[in-house]
């Protein structure tokens, strides 16, 4: 049920920016002047002609190449199958962030001077809420994870780094999203970048610990035979 609403909000996103695109593209003068960066503040700094449109259109189309290619040739496939759901969730929370960036850049031609520093907090926050919620669902893979040498050999070690990294990046996520609602942006960039690399290193830990509790049981046993 979550996954089929996962895909179904990732096309229709994928649609509507497609349609928002489209219009853009008809409705602008040739000489429209469109934002394409903003600084820290939330506030535009640089800028680009109409062909700007296409920006997050051939991101979107780059990133699901890479991902779609990186899946066909993974010898793990099949965990990937069984992972769907938690994908699709991955994958829709991206449309969304990329939708948003596109509706920003389509705004800004018609003359719309948003500070963005907030909203875009809260879309990071909601992102990695919504990575949170899956990483423990994804089985062991090449292509989407924590893919490191005790996870990849070890489907303990990367169920329990998972699970770890799910639970912080959920933490981080609501505090990221809170902090960003109430225009905290300094703050909120700074509990995002802390809590990132705590919950990496922390995941890694707990990877390699489970790892080499199993590698220590081998050994042992093997001593025994």
């Amino acid at each position: 049920m979550v996954g089929a609403l996962a895909r179904a909000v990732g096309l229709a996103t994928l649609a509507a920016t497609a349609l928002l695109t489209g219009y853009a593209l008809f409705t602008l003068p040739p000489d429209a002047v469109l934002t394409v960066h903003w600084g820290i503040d939330g506030v535009a700094n640089g800028f680009a002609g109409k062909e700007a449109l296409l920006i997050m259109p051939l991101v979107t189309l780059l990133v699901v190449g890479v991902i779609a290619l990186a899946i066909r040739f993974d010898p793990k496939r099949k965990n990937i199958v069984r992972s769907r759901d938690a994908v699709s969730m991955v994958l829709a929370a991206l449309a969304l962030i990329l939708g948003a960036a596109q509706l920003a850049i389509v705004r800004s031609g018609f003359g719309a001077t948003d500070r963005l520093d907030s909203i875009v907090l809260v879309l990071l926050g909601l992102l990695f809420l919504t990575l949170g919620y899956a990483m423990p669902q994804i089985r062991q893979n090449y292509t989407i994870g924590m893919r490191l040498p005790w996870t990849i050999e070890s489907e303990k070690a990367w169920d329990a780094s998972h699970r770890f990294i799910g639970k912080a990046w959920m933490l981080l996520g609501v505090l990221v999203t809170v902090l960003g609602a109430l225009s905290w942006s300094l703050a909120a960039l700074g509990v995002f970048f802390v809590g990132l690399v705590v919950s990496v290193c922390g995941g890694a830990i707990v990877a390699y610990q489970t790892w080499s509790k199993k590698a220590s049981k081998k050994r042992r046993k093997a001593r025994r035979a």
